[in-house]
């Protein structure tokens, strides 16, 4: 086998290198145009090296080299079936030595195809796995903005008169929405100098330790800014929760429905409700001072 590749391998190393080039687009960005024949000489030169020892290990490692810098395994299989052409050409008729040559060449294209074969299915393997956690993190990053909109849009804070706001809450009370509340809401009361700051919680579906620890910590956070807190809305079941932690409600203004919370307010502004004399549904009513 030497003693016949030996004369051949730079014509041999030439149509490999013409192969490469021609399936060039087969290859990754890593591996550009210009660095083909060289990649060419390093396959002819491991066979030769092959062909007298019979080493398959420098083989395998040629295979994952080649593949690591980019060899695509397409034009892998286009340069054997043209360097196992060129041998069969080459070799003089089908005497058991010029057998016994292609099947060392075939041996050896088959390892060098695998190791690459290997290395581009593991390199595969690692990019699915890193746009696997690019679309996790996009997901939970997508998740997080929409739960921060629902937050913002579930929870408006509308000014109903001169220094008294109102937050209606709908929806489950827990820790982390309590606490962009809680910030909110000091904003505004901060932005708006209000004086009273009513939270109703007729839309809260259910009042547990969490949401009354919250709604505590939201009135208490309020009064140290000089904000009066007032409580309205409070369901029986919600009751039920709120008396087990009753002391903690101390200094808490808790009314029935935000109707009285804001008569409430009007009259700590100095102001009193005068309603319309007609009958009709809907009239009018205005406030006017002491």
């Amino acid at each position: 086998m030497q003693s016949w590749i030996g004369p051949e391998r730079q014509a041999l190393a030439k149509s490999a290198a013409k192969v490469l080039k021609d399936n060039a687009l087969h290859n990754r960005s890593g591996l550009p145009p210009f660095r083909l024949p060289q990649v060419a000489q390093q396959i002819l030169d491991e066979l030769f090296h092959f062909s007298s020892a019979g080493d398959t290990a420098p083989v395998v490692s040629l295979g994952q080299e080649l593949g690591q810098r980019g060899l695509g395994l397409r034009a892998l299989l286009g340069l054997s079936r043209v360097l196992l052409r060129e041998v069969l050409a080459r070799l003089p008729g089908s005497t058991p030595g010029a057998l016994e040559a292609v099947a060392l060449v075939n041996d050896y294209l088959t390892l060098l195809v695998d190791a690459v074969a290997e290395q581009e299915k593991r390199e595969v393997g690692v990019q699915r796995d890193e746009m696997q956690l690019a679309l996790e993190r996009a997901i939970h990053n997508r998740e997080r903005e929409l739960r921060r909109v629902i937050i913002e849009l579930s929870t408006p804070i509308m000014p109903v008169y001169d220094h008294i706001l109102v937050l209606p809450l709908v929806g489950k009370l827990d820790t982390e929405r309590a606490g962009r509340i809680t910030e909110c809401l000091l904003r505004e009361v901060v932005d708006r100098q209000a004086r009273t700051a009513i939270i109703d919680v007729t839309g809260v579906p259910a009042m547990d330790a969490e949401a009354v620890d919250a709604l505590v910590r939201t009135a208490r956070a309020l009064d140290l800014l000089g904000t009066h807190p007032v409580l309205v809305g409070i369901r029986p079941e919600a009751a039920r929760a709120l008396s087990d932690q009753d002391a903690h409600l101390a200094g808490i203004v808790v009314l029935a429905n935000l109707q009285s919370g804001i008569l409430y307010a009007l009259r700590r502004e100095g102001l009193e409700v005068c309603g319309s004399s007609s009958p009709q549904r809907g009239a009018a009513r205005s406030y006017r001072g002491r």
